[in-house]
């Protein structure tokens, strides 16, 4: 282990070295992409702890996919900037930077002659810089696109954005469509009608949304997508739109037909079902949070992590207001506390409104008949969750009749520490199996009263003696053996 190291925070707050001749000459030549990740890998070789210097890593951290990252690795190689040590997994070094070192990738001039000559007539807005072009060719030859076939996307990219659309705009359409094997003249025509046919649809759907701009090549491609990959057709796909008319736009429309078609709802019928629930259980929410007194500014979490959950264990809407109503006249008042109560009573079995209203009704009756006790005794406080936890004790678990537990209350009167006397006489009942008014009132409290009165001693509350274990085995028999008592 090393002696010293930059800690995470040093290390963000410190510095990449980037060498000149990286900006003069390698920066001009290369697309944004390779830019990005050259930058970044720089970064993770003062990264000494290691961290997310991997594929995944830096894939994550730039916001793009892994074949992205290995292709501007492969750029960088390619013009002698760095060495791949490893394919698989990938790794490579970083070489020093000399302008003799950089590959310039040679090209037919012949070749490109016309292509140039046809790029530059329908980009006329603007002169295309030698980089710019080169890098045209440079998509085409990885690619293996044919150069009619760019000629048709620059069009049709320039058709949407108009002739001042950045290269890095048309190269990115490109790519995409050859990693979707459009690469010729006849798959860029279907491509293209197949687009132009969502032009309209989209159209639609941008009106569904409330959104006055015209859908681009991305929006485009997203119908594609829900449409082709996902299956869903016009009528769903406006009918989610609705759902998200002024709220979010494209994002929050895919996101929601993502949603769908991860649930595995794919059909009009099943997806008003579902969005009708999604609706109910909002308006729950808020009513939720209405009768406890809460507020949130955001529903979104509130139904992920409380609403759904407490639906999911069975709780309808009724029961859920019920407990929402009794913790606002038990002063709990936000969701925790709610979901405390609710934990409580799924525990026990208590989950249908009805069984939530008896269960309460039942608390209402034991709580008047503990009023009465704690009447009896002179104490007019309210009643506790110990008073409560009592009482159960005694008519649950000792199972005695309210009649005689009213009798040792009134044998408590007077007595200092009523509980501790009370639960002294029912125990001492209990143990000796008393089960009526009769049998316990001739045993009555003088059994149990001289214990309730005596006050322990000082050399009681100092007799420290430790007994072995062999003391206790022959005071009490046999220990389990199993038990390691350790004193």
């Amino acid at each position: 282990m090393a002696l010293t190291k930059l800690s995470s925070e040093s290390l963000i707050n410190s510095y990449t070295i980037i060498d000149n001749m990286f900006i003069t000459d390698y920066l001009p030549i290369a697309d944004e992409m390779a830019v990005k990740v050259y930058l970044h890998g720089m970064f993770q070789c003062g990264n000494k702890t290691g961290r997310d210097n991997s594929l995944e890593g830096v894939s994550l951290a730039l916001g793009v996919s892994a074949s992205e990252v290995e292709n501007a690795v492969k750029y960088w190689e390619s013009v002698g900037a760095i060495r791949i040590t490893c394919d698989e997994p990938l790794s490579y070094e970083y070489l020093p930077l000399k302008t003799g070192n950089i590959k310039v990738k040679k090209y037919d001039p012949e070749k490109y002659r016309d292509f140039i000559t046809q790029l530059e007539s329908i980009i006329l807005d603007r002169p295309m810089t030698p980089n710019e072009l080169m890098k045209y060719v440079e998509v085409i030859e990885e690619y293996k696109i044919d150069q009619n076939a760019m000629l048709m996307i620059v069009s049709h990219c320039t058709n949407l954005k108009g002739t001042k659309v950045h290269s890095n705009y048309i190269l990115t359409v490109a790519k995409s469509w050859a990693n979707e094997g459009v690469c010729d003249i006849q798959s860029a025509e279907a491509k293209l009608r197949e687009l132009e046919a969502n032009t309209d649809n989209m159209r639609q759907v941008f009106y569904a949304l409330g959104l006055r701009s015209a859908p681009d090549f991305e929006d485009k491609q997203q119908f594609v997508k829900w449409n082709s990959s996902w299956g869903y057709d016009l009528e769903c796909i406006l009918y989610v739109a609705k759902l998200c008319k002024k709220r979010g736009g494209i994002k929050k429309l895919d996101n929601l037909l993502d949603s769908f078609y991860r649930l595995g709802l794919f059909t009009m019928p099943s997806i008003i079902k579902h969005a009708e629930y999604i609706d109910y259980v909002k308006n729950l929410g808020i009513n939720i949070n209405n009768k406890i007194g809460a507020f949130y500014a955001n529903m979104e979490p509130v139904i992920e992590q409380y609403i759904v959950p407490w639906l999911d264990r069975g709780y309808d809407g009724k029961g859920l207001l019920t407990l929402a109503n009794i913790c606002f006249h038990r002063n709990i008042k936000h969701l925790d506390g709610m979901n405390n109560l609710i934990e409580d009573l799924f525990a026990n079995g208590v989950i249908s409104n009805e069984a939530i209203n008896e269960h309460y009704t039942e608390i209402t009756r034991k709580d008047k008949l503990i009023k009465m006790l704690l009447k009896t005794i002179g104490s007019s406080r309210t009643v506790s969750m110990k008073d409560r936890d009592y009482y159960n004790t005694w008519s649950e678990m000792w199972a005695f009749s309210p009649d005689i537990i009213e009798y040792a209350v009134s044998l408590s009167v007077g007595k200092s520490h009523s509980f501790a006397y009370i639960n002294s006489v029912l125990s001492n009942w209990h143990n000796n199996g008393l089960k009526t008014l009769a049998d316990c009132k001739k045993v009555g409290g003088a059994t149990t009263a001289s214990i309730s009165n005596a006050k322990p001693s000082t050399q009681d509350l100092n007799d420290n003696r430790i007994y072995s274990k062999e003391e206790l085995e022959e005071i009490y028999g046999n220990l389990d053996k199993s038990t390691d008592f350790d004193f």
